[in-house]
This record gives C-alpha cells, sequence and structure tokens, in this order.
C-alpha cells in the first residue's frame, strides 16, 4: 500500500491543527506557535521537499479560503512565517553544514521575512517602520497583560526602577532585530531537535560535530567584548548596535550552555522525558537561561565537558 497520500495528509492536518489552536487558545497558543514548522519538517523528511511545498501550500489555501469565505479574523502572516522557517531549515540541514549555521540561517532568513513585513506594513499606514514596531509591540503588551498581568504588577515594576513603559517600547523597538533573530533562532533550534528525534533522518546530513560536544566559535568572544566596549560610548546609535551584538552572542553562549547540559545528560543516561522537562524550565525560567547562558560564555576557559585534552595514552 503506497504510504505518500497519508504520509501527506497527516502532515496537512497536523499543520492546520497547529495553527487553529495557536490562534484559538490564548496562553498555550504561544507554544503551540513554536511547532508549526514541525509537520513541514517531518512531510520533507518522508515525503521529500515537493511534498512539504505541497502541504505548506494547501494549507495556506485552507485558511485563505476560510477567512474569505467565512469572515473570520486568521492571520495568514504568522502561519507563512513559520512555513518558510521550515522550509529554509530543511534546505540547510539537507547539506552539510554546521548546526549553527543551519539553525542560524533559518533564524536569519526568518527575521527578514519579518522585517520585511513590517517595513511594508509601516508604508501602507504612512509611518515609519521604528513607529509601527512600537505600535504593535504597545499593542502586543496590552494584549498579554489582560491575560497573564490584570494588576499590571510589571508597570510597577518598571516605575520602581525609574523606568516608563513607552521607553521600554522604545527600546524594544530598536532592538527588534536581535529580538526576532533570537525568537526565530530559538524556534528553529527546538525544531531541529525534534525533527532529528521524531523524523527518519534519510534527508538530514548528520553534523560533523555531535550535538551535546558543539561549542561556539572562540572568536565569538572578542565580538563579545567589543560590543561591550562599544557602550561605553555616547552616542546612541554605536549603543543600539552593541546591544543588538550583544543579544545575539548571549543566545549563541545559551546554545553553547545547553550543549554543555546535553552532554552531562548523555554522560549520565538521564531518561529522556526528564531531560525534556529540565530543557523546557531552562527556557521558561529566566534565572536558569542567564545561568545556562552564563555556562556556555565561561566554558571557553573552563572546558566543563574537557573537549580540548588530549586523549590518554590507553
Amino acid at each position: 500500500m503506497n504510504k505518500l497520500p497519508w504520509q501527506l495528509m497527516s502532515g496537512l492536518l497536523a499543520l492546520l491543527l497547529f495553527y487553529y489552536a495557536s490562534v484559538q487558545i490564548p496562553l498555550a497558543g504561544l507554544l503551540v506557535t513554536v511547532m508549526l514548522p514541525l509537520p513541514i519538517l517531518l512531510t520533507i523528511d518522508r515525503t521529500g521537499y515537493a511534498g512539504g511545498l505541497l502541504v505548506a501550500a494547501v494549507a495556506v489555501a485552507v485558511v485563505f479560503y476560510q477567512r474569505l469565505v467565512t469572515g473570520l479574523e486568521l492571520e495568514i502572516l504568522p502561519l507563512v512565517q513559520m512555513i518558510l522557517l521550515a522550509l529554509a531549515l530543511a534546505a540547510l540541514a539537507s547539506q552539510s553544514r554546521p548546526p549553527e549555521l543551519v539553525i542560524g540561517g533559518a533564524g536569519f532568513l526568518g527575521m527578514l521575512f519579518q522585517m520585511g513585513v513590517f517595513a511594508f506594513q509601516a508604508q501602507q499606514q504612512g509611518l515609519s517602520p521604528l513607529a509601527h514596531l512600537e505600535q504593535t509591540i504597545t499593542a502586543a503588551w496590552s494584549s498579554l497583560a489582560e491575560v497573564l498581568d490584570k494588576e499590571q504588577a510589571w508597570e510597577k515594576d518598571l516605575a520602581a526602577l525609574g523606568l516608563k513603559p513607552a521607553e521600554m517600547v522604545s527600546l524594544a523597538a530598536r532592538l527588534s532585530p536581535a529580538l526576532l533573530l533570537m525568537n526565530n533562532s530559538l524556534v528553529a533550534w527546538i525544531n531541529y531537535l525534534l525533527c532529528r528525534s521524531l523524523g527518519t533522518q534519510s534527508r538530514w546530513r548528520q553534523p560533523q560535530v555531535p550535538l551535546p560536544c558543539w561549542e561556539a566559535p572562540g572568536w565569538l568572544v572578542f565580538i563579545f567584548i567589543g560590543a561591550g566596549f562599544l557602550l561605553l560610548f555616547p552616542w546612541q546609535v554605536l549603543q543600539i548596535t552593541a546591544l543588538n551584538v550583544l543579544l545575539v552572542c548571549l543566545l549563541v553562549y545559551f546554545f553553547q550552555g545547553l550543549a554543555i547540559i546535553a552532554f552531562n545528560f548523555q554522560r549520565f543516561r538521564v531518561p529522556r522525558f526528564l531531560r525534556a522537562s529540565i530543557y523546557l524550565l531552562l527556557i521558561l525560567i529566566k534565572p536558569a537561561m542567564l545561568v545556562v547562558t552564563i555556562m556556555g560564555l565561561v566554558d571557553l576557559w573552563l572546558d566543563f565537558r574537557r573537549l580540548h585534552q588530549p586523549p590518554s595514552e590507553a
């Protein structure tokens, strides 16, 4: 029996299910959105790149038709963004490229798409891209505060620190290149790992270095230090550029910290369910993310995995 139609149909149903869940569920939908590239990646893994393109095209057509006929306010752009991210990730993973180029390249393409959408929408509204970004961030914060923070405790915390919400929104808009790159790279990283665990890996090239042994390039620390020095200059353009560079560097070291944790999970044979739970907590808990990032940064000197030790005579 030919499995191809069933594989295509299951991929389409999974993609549409994830999409409608991300739209309908207020809070958990944010987590489901992260999983949108996975059905396309698994379809490509089992049927080929043409199968993934077919599933993506049909899914967009179904959502567009439902929006056109029923009048439901369904956002197509987030679906298109995740589809493009999945296609870029699959294309890069099928070649002999290091994991940082696969994940970072897919995240960079996703960032370019989002920035292009923001620029087009700003032009349509007669606004500058920065002003449109500030409006978008303010609206997102307001809608999120209604669900998570009805007492507006975050505004009180900012006031206690002498900061105003408008200032934070303006700063977030100026840091949007780094923030969008970080967000897309995290989504690409999660789906990259899930596809390697759930897929057949027949169309994915194995990385030359196992993921638990991965480490950031040594020269990255000089960029990190140089960006820190740029913060000392009184020019705002240099400071904003330095902050964007620092955020991207911190994300890379966060990935290195996760690789250290994965290395020790394999070393001590931690069960998979416990590993997944710990990874989820590390991403959700902000102090834990900071600890992991610092671990990845200082690994250059402490070498937690002893990767640079010469082999013994035995």
